[in-house]
Parts: structure tokens; C-alpha cells; sequence
């Protein structure tokens, strides 16, 4: 009778599919399984129960979307949206505000009583229409300030500051005395919510809200936050959420985010407790050039005015939209109220009467006004300013420079000590050279007219039919997806690409030249849809539901220009409109089906990318459930989870170097809806969304080292930990109902054969006990390919067969929860080790390496092994060796 003893069996093959299970001729194959449900693989070869999740806070809030905010500040920051609203988790728990008396008076802008009027010259801060409206000057600042009383009840304990802003750019400070800003640093805000955290010490504290843009800004409400948790409004709907189609990329404090149908938006941390969603807004670009068949006409130079079109031309859409005038002449107007200050200059070049303007000084004031003048410095701007002439009374002169073919720059100023009082009012008008300006528009009007801000200064209020409009608006649609890479970011919009200034990333300057040029390219795919993800690898690569697209410079180590732009199909799986993720140079994505996932990695020649199918050995891993999130774990394990429109969960180890690509089946008593991936220490955070009991809750993957027996052993799902002082009542409300697992100080009170049901929201033990972990049950099981391994006459396929024993290396097992058989209709439990001595409960077996022990005397074609390993008690299986036996 035939038999052979398969060597040491690695497990970390994962699950394989049906018409694989027998090619045992594939060395990778050798350490698969037909079935892996809640057992990980291991990279090093073993595979483990997995850990248990544990309820971290209720997010009943439907359909949500958990961002990834990596932070190395020690705090686990966790971002979920939900309808139209974002709250954060921080450490565990929602952030909440604490319940204080401090009041800002006024803060809902009913009235300007409460406010100060801080404003310097000619700018104001005014209250009309339920808005605070500060509208600066090009020299002056409008300002609001008001001294705010804190109780002393109050002190000591943490505020948040909760404004409202309808335009910006807003700035703030607030501070423990007049001016300072200890308490918030000044900061700059735009159109968004924003719930800024501080701790106030002192009786009183000062805030000051101001604006140094010659434009409006307008704030709707500056309140101190109320008690309870921090809701910021946020654009994304339920419906959204459930499309995915919302992308996002952290740079430093900032997520990044696009969707395709809302304009981009920045998520920002200026604090742990401290969040706000504002609009990303660029002042200078990207452009586009207009067809040149109608005209713009501006009525102001500077602030808020009116554009006038020719013909029919604005849409309610184009509010947002950055329009750029290109106009001939140059006119300056410049009003001085203070010291030391200075005014916008013209360029004046040519020759003759061609460098001829005139110079107006005017009002009523008293000090010394200077015009001066500066050549080019080589590089298009000024150089250094030298004094022309100076007036201390009204003039007027026709001036003409009398270097011919010379650039030069022409302003007013005034010097330290030169303003005494009154308004220097100051115009050079001169009909020579040409200038661009930027305006933003604000409010549709009619078809012929907006209302708008200017940017960037005008020159001219006559119509110019020369004008460009950027590519993003409500009219023009918004970008779907967003990258960083290689120092600039990156923003699709249909096929199109537009990367920013390096290290700028709200610069879209045209005027840039060279390898810093902003970037504004085609990938030129063949699809409607568009670009639905980037992904900065080695190079950046965008998928399409078409294709996925690399785009190349020259080589590898040649940043991406405007002019090194080189996209071609790397693969043409397709994508599914789902984020795509990143592990080390690897990209993987969800295909377009949304039931298969491929990588994307360096190709043998590693001058490109090409993609390969990790479903290859297992098609239906996914049983035709589309894949709704994705996530990468990096320690201890790179696993990359996947969230299933069913409610279960796959799990990938993946180490393509070591040759594991290793699938596993993740199921809970639950529906799992949504997955992150957070950085930490040791081991990285997982956290899950899953609807269990009726509720939506927000869980953590316990770490591996919580899952090894020992006086806390985090092996339940829903699990919360108790560490106090020794009790006998536990609170476990979100479990209410279920039976539940006991674990306390090393040992289980409550396993599988011994469940406790909860009753009135509580646990109650026979005796006081500490360090105890409630959750529900969970299950692991393992079963074995056909075991069509070489007989001593040829293969054992085909052939009847059988296990007749079975030996198993484990480590960190206690075996009261394993059960061994040919079927898991037929399993029993390990019972005896070495020399037949009986197994003690609850011991825990550092290192399992017992005699092989028998396991079936059943002849079968098809013999397997199964293994079932039963939560809360801990296994870890490092290899197993078979004693096959052939009939025949």
C-alpha cells in the first residue's frame, strides 16, 4: 500500500479556486487551500485566527465613507463622512465639544453690537444681510474684533470656535491678550465650516477677524461651538457615497478631495480637535482661451464690481469661475492712509512719446508722496526703487522717461514718516503696453451680467474681446480624481490633466516657464467616462474604465513636464469606479466587472507598468459580490482588505517578492460596509464599518499581539475591553440581545459551547473579575486541496486515498477550540499530546509539536483535511505534515 508523507506544509497559500485545487505541480499551489475563512495567512508561512474587532463607537449615520488620515502624532485620526456631514474620530471616541457658558455676542451677525469696527483707512466691517462683511483695501485692512468674557467655571477647559464662511479669505486670531494669537494662531480660512479648538486660561480672551484683500469677505456666523459631537457641513450625499465617487490624497495636514461633481474641497487639520471643509480655490489658472467673439467689460479696477458681456454669455454655473482679461493701456489708482506703503506699478518700454503717462496726485491729506521708478531686473519684474520726485500738495504732470528701449516700472509710495493724515489719493494713467488681470465671478445676474471679484488687479475698464476662463466650474465641470506626485498635485477632469506649480499646490501660473511650467495635458483615452483615479507610483499612472495609463517622461528619474509627457496604455483591464491603492510600487485597482482585482506593477524590463490578475488563481474569491471599498494594511502584513457588496470582507496578503498573493474569506456577524487603513506604531489600524444588531458601528482589527491568550485575548468580533478594577456587571450595550464570549484574566468564562446572553444592556459574573474582553463568536476554518500529492506508483490523483495521520506545528495555540477531521461534518477535538498526555484546559502551547496523531480511516478520491479553530481561544498553525496513503 502506497503511501507518502508530505514535507513540512507552509499555509500561507491562501484560497484557491475549484480548478486549481489539484495543481499541486505549482509550488505555490502546494501551500493553498480550498477554503480559508477567518484565518490569515502569514507572510513567514504560518496562518493565524483572525483578530477580533472591537467596538470603538456608533456611526449610525447610513451609508458612510471612512478616510484615511495618516498621522504620526501618536493620535489615531479617523475622517467619516456621511450625508452631507463629516465628523472625525480621535482616539476611539467621536470629537465632541464640552457644554460652556462662553458666548461670542453677536456672533450670528443679527447686528454689529459686541463688534469692534478695527478697520484701518478706507476698508470697513459692517453687518448686513445676517453676514459680517469685511471689505479691505489694496492698502487697508477691515477689521472686526471683540473681547470675549470667560467664565471661571469655564476656564481650563476646551472650546472650539465654529465659523461659517461664505467668501474668503478669511483671517483670524484669537488670543489670551489684545493682539496676540496664542490660543489660535492666526490662520487663513476659506468658504467652509470650520471648528477651530482652544483652551482658554484667562477672564477674558480676544478675537479679531480680519481681511488684508482689496475684495468682500463675507462670514455668516462665528459661534462658540455648542455641546455634543463636531458636525462640519460637507457637499457629499448618500447617493455619492454609495458611487464612490468620492478621491482624496493627504499632503501634510490636508486631504485632498474630488468627486466630478462638487468643486474640490480641502479637509483640513489645524489640530486634533480642530477640522473644517473648505473649498479649494485657485487664484491663476488653469486657463483656457475663449473663442474671442464676445467682449468683457469690467467696472472696477479693484474689489467687488460688475462684467459685462456683449451678447448672451454668463449661466448660473459659471459662478466660481476665474475669468482673465487681457487688456491694453495701464491705469493705476492708489489711495494711501498710512506709512510705510506702496502702490502698483506700470511698465513702460519703448521709445519717444511712446514712454509718455500722466501722474495724478490728489484728495486732501497732509505728508509726502514719492513717484519712483525701477528697471527690469532680467527676469520680467522690478529691480530696485529709486525716488523720481516727490509732492506734499496736489499735482498733476504729463511725464515722459527719457530712456529710450529701457524697461521701466512706475509707482507711488509712501516712506516711513511721510503720511500725516487725510487720503493720498493717487492715479498714472498710461496708454502704452498691455496687462492681464483675474476675476472671479461671484453671482449671476442676467445672461449679460455677473457680479465679480477682482484677483489680481485690472489695468483697464474698457472691453477687451481678449480673455481666457478656467476649466473648473459648475458650467465646465470638476475634476474626478486627484494625485500628488513628484511635488506638484494633480487634478483630472475627463481625459484631461492639470498639475500644478511644483511645491504650489494652488498655482496654476501659465506665466511660469520652463520644467516648473504648470502642467495641462491629455491622456487621450478612449473613454467617456474619464479619468476615475491617479495613482503616483514610480510613474503616474490614471485608470480609466477603458484602460489604465501610464504616463512617462524620458526615464524613470525625469520629472513629468508640460514638455516630458508621454501617456501610453500600460493594460487595458478597465477600472471600476472605485479608489484605487498603493503598496510600494504596486498599484492595485478593482477592474471594471468591480468583481475582479488586478496590480499594477513594474514590468520585467522596469522601464514601464503592466498589470496581472490576483484573482488568477481564484476567480470567484468574491462569489460575484462587486467589491465596494478597498484598503491596504502595511504592518504587520501588507493586506490588502476588500469590502464586499454582500457584507463580507477578503482579505489579500500580499508580499509578490516572497511569492504570497494569499487570499482569505473575512465573515462576521455583521455586514461589513466600509474599510481604512490608519499608519500607527507596530501594527496598523484597521477599522470597519459594520451594521451588527440593528446599528452601525465603527470597529478596530485587534492587534495580532492582543490575540495570544494572556490576561487580555481580543479573539471576538464587537468586543469591548475592560481593564478597571476587578467587577462583577459589565456594560455592553451595542451587544444587547447576542450571545456573547467571556474572557477574564487568561481564561475563558463564556466560549462557544458556553454562551452568555446579554440581558438589560449588561454582563453580570458569578465573581468579581479584571481584565475582561466581551464579543460575539467567530469561526476559522481551513480546508485542504485534493492531497494529489506523488505516491511511491505514481500520482495519488484519482487514486482513493487517505490521511491516515496528521501532524501540526503550532505556536500560541490553545487547543480547547481546534477540531481536526476529513470534513468539518466530522471533526473532533485534540484531546492528548506527547505519549498520549491529556490536554489541560486553557493551557496555552507556546510551541505545538506533538506526535502525528491518526485522523481518518476513510478511503475517499478526494481525502481532505479540515481544520476549525474557535474563538476566544488563540491559534497560530506553522505547518502541518500529512501521512498519505494510496489504495490501489
Amino acid at each position: 500500500m502506497p503511501r507518502v508523507s508530505a514535507p513540512v506544509y507552509s499555509l500561507n497559500g491562501g484560497e484557491v479556486g475549484d480548478e486549481a485545487l489539484s495543481r499541486l505541480d505549482l509550488e505555490r499551489l502546494q501551500f493553498a487551500g480550498s477554503l480559508y475563512s477567518n484565518l490569515l495567512p502569514r507572510v513567514i508561512g504560518s496562518m493565524t485566527l483572525r483578530p477580533g474587532l472591537e467596538y470603538i463607537t456608533d456611526i449610525d449615520f447610513g451609508d458612510v465613507q471612512l478616510l484615511e488620515y495618516n498621522y504620526s502624532g501618536g493620535s489615531a485620526l479617523i475622517p467619516i463622512l456621511s450625508n452631507q456631514a463629516m465628523r472625525v474620530v480621535k482616539d476611539d471616541a467621536l470629537v465632541s465639544r464640552a457644554s460652556v457658558s462662553t458666548t461670542v455676542l453677536n456672533g450670528d451677525f443679527n447686528s454689529f453690537t459686541g463688534w469692534t469696527d478695527a478697520s484701518t483707512g478706507a476698508a470697513t466691517a459692517t453687518v448686513s444681510g445676517g453676514d459680517l462683511r469685511l471689505a479691505g483695501t489694496t492698502q487697508d485692512r477691515a477689521s472686526a474684533k471683540q473681547t470675549i468674557a470667560v467664565a471661571v467655571a469655564d476656564r481650563g477647559i476646551e472650546h472650539a470656535l465654529r465659523l461659517d464662511l461664505f467668501r474668503g479669505p478669511l483671517k483670524i486670531r484669537l488670543g489670551s491678550t489684545s493682539g496676540a494669537d496664542d490660543l489660535i494662531p492666526e490662520a487663513v480660512l476659506d468658504d467652509g465650516v470650520h471648528s477651530i479648538a482652544f483652551t482658554p486660561t484667562t477672564a477674558n480672551i480676544y478675537l479679531e477677524l480680519f481681511n488684508d484683500e482689496a475684495r468682500f469677505v463675507w462670514l455668516h456666523s462665528c459661534q462658540i461651538e455648542s455641546a455634543g459631537v463636531m458636525v462640519i457641513p460637507a457637499p457629499w450625499t448618500s447617493d455619492d457615497l454609495t458611487d464612490n465617487i468620492v478621491r482624496y490624497k493627504q499632503n501634510k495636514d490636508i486631504l485632498y478631495v474630488a468627486s466630478g461633481v462638487y468643486q474640490q474641497r480641502e479637509i483640513q487639520r489645524r489640530g486634533d480637535t480642530s477640522w473644517g471643509v473648505q473649498r479649494y480655490k485657485v487664484d491663476d489658472g488653469p486657463f483656457v482661451a475663449s473663442d474671442g467673439t464676445i467682449s468683457l467689460d469690467p467696472s472696477v479696477y479693484t474689489g467687488n464690481g460688475t462684467l459685462t458681456a456683449s451678447r448672451s454669455y454668463f449661466d448660473t454655473g459659471m459662478v466660481g469661475r476665474l475669468v482673465r482679461l487681457f487688456q491694453s493701456g495701464q491705469t493705476v489708482i492708489e489711495d494711501f492712509t498710512t506709512d510705510p506703503a506702496e502702490g502698483a506699478h506700470i511698465r513702460v518700454s519703448g521709445v519717444g512719446a511712446a514712454r509718455r503717462f500722466t501722474w495724478y496726485v490728489e484728495g486732501t491729506w497732509a505728508g509726502t508722496v514719492r513717484l519712483q521708478v525701477a528697471t527690469d531686473d532680467g527676469s520680467g519684474n522690478p529691480g530696485a526703487w529709486t525716488d523720481v520726485l516727490t509732492r506734499s500738495s496736489n499735482d498733476t504732470e504729463a511725464y515722459t522717461d527719457p530712456d529710450d528701449n529701457v524697461v521701466k516700472f512706475f509707482r507711488f509710495a509712501v516712506a516711513t514718516g511721510g503720511y500725516t493724515s487725510g487720503t493720498i489719493e493717487t492715479r498714472i494713467v498710461y496708454s502704452g503696453g498691455s496687462q492681464s488681470g483675474v476675476v472671479r465671478i461671484t453671482g449671476y445676474t442676467s445672461a449679460t451680467s455677473a457680479s465679480m471679484e477682482v484677483i489680481s488687479r485690472l489695468y483697464s475698464l474698457n472691453a477687451t474681446f481678449e480673455w481666457d476662463h478656467s476649466v473648473w466650474s459648475d458650467y465646465d465641470g470638476w475634476p474626478a480624481a486627484v494625485d500628488v506626485f513628484g511635488g506638484r498635485i494633480y487634478w483630472s477632469l475627463s481625459d484631461m490633466i492639470y498639475g500644478s506649480v511644483p511645491d504650489a499646490f494652488k498655482s496654476f501660473d501659465d506665466e511660469v516657464e520652463g520644467n516648473s511650467a504648470p502642467i495641462s495635458r491629455s491622456i487621450n483615452a478612449s473613454s467617456q467616462r474619464g479619468i476615475l483615479w491617479m495613482l503616483g507610483l514610480q510613474r503616474l499612472i490614471a485608470g480609466t474604465d477603458a484602460s489604465e495609463v501610464s504616463i512617462k517622461a524620458s526615464s524613470f528619474d525625469e520629472p513629468l513636464t508640460a514638455d516630458s509627457w508621454f501617456p501610453v496604455d500600460a493594460s487595458t483591464r478597465g477600472c471600476a469606479n472605485l479608489r484605487a491603492v498603493k503598496a510600494d510600487k504596486d498599484g492595485i485597482f478593482v477592474q471594471a466587472s468591480g468583481t475582479g482585482a488586478f496590480r499594477m506593477s513594474p514590468d520585467q524590463s522596469g522601464f514601464d507598468y503592466s498589470s496581472s490578475d490576483l484573482m488568477a488563481m481564484h476567480e470567484e474569491i468574491c462569489d460575484g459580490s462587486p467589491i465596494v471599498d478597498v484598503a491596504v494594511q502595511r504592518k504587520p502584513d501588507t493586506v490588502v482588505w476588500f469590502i464586499l457588496a454582500n457584507g463580507e470582507a477578503r482579505a489579500l496578503t500580499y508580499e509578490p517578492a516572497e511569492n504570497v498573493i494569499a487570499w482569505s474569506r473575512v465573515v462576521t456577524d455583521g455586514l461589513f460596509k466600509r474599510v481604512a487603513a490608519i499608519r500607527g506604531a507596530g501594527q496598523d489600524s484597521v477599522y470597519f464599518a459594520v451594521v451588527r444588531n440593528g446599528a452601525q458601528r465603527l470597529e478596530r482589527l485587534a492587534k495580532l499581539s492582543e490575540c495570544r491568550g494572556g490576561a487580555i485575548n481580543c479573539l471576538a468580533d464587537g468586543f469591548k475591553r475592560f481593564t478597571g478594577a476587578a467587577a462583577t456587571t459589565f456594560s455592553v450595550p451595542h451587544l444587547n440581545g447576542k450571545q456573547v464570549m467571556v474572557w477574564a484574566n487568561g481564561q475563558a468564562i463564556h466560549d462557544q459551547d458556553n454562551l452568555y446572553t446579554v440581558s438589560g444592556n449588561q454582563v453580570v459574573l458569578s465573581s468579581a473579575k479584571t481584565n475582561v474582553v466581551i464579543g460575539l463568536p467567530y469561526t476559522g476554518k481551513w480546508q485542504s486541496t485534493k492531497l494529489a500529492y506523488g505516491a511511491a506508483n505514481g500520482s495519488a490523483l484519482f487514486r482513493k486515498k487517505r490521511v491516515s495521520q496528521l501532524g501540526l506545528g503550532l505556536t500560541k495555540t490553545m487547543l480547547d477550540g481546534l477540531r481536526v477531521g476529513n470534513s468539518f461534518a466530522n471533526l473532533r477535538r485534540l484531546t492528548v499530546t506527547k505519549g498520549d498526555k491529556p490536554v489541560p484546559a486553557g493551557y496555552l502551547f507556546e510551541d505545538f509539536d506533538a506526535d502525528m496523531m491518526s485522523v481518518s480511516s476513510d478511503w475517499d478520491t478526494d481525502s481532505r483535511i479540515c481544520l476549525e479553530a474557535r474563538a476566544p481561544y488563540p491559534f497560530t498553525a506553522s505547518s502541518l505534515v500529512m501521512d498519505v496513503k494510496t489504495n490501489g
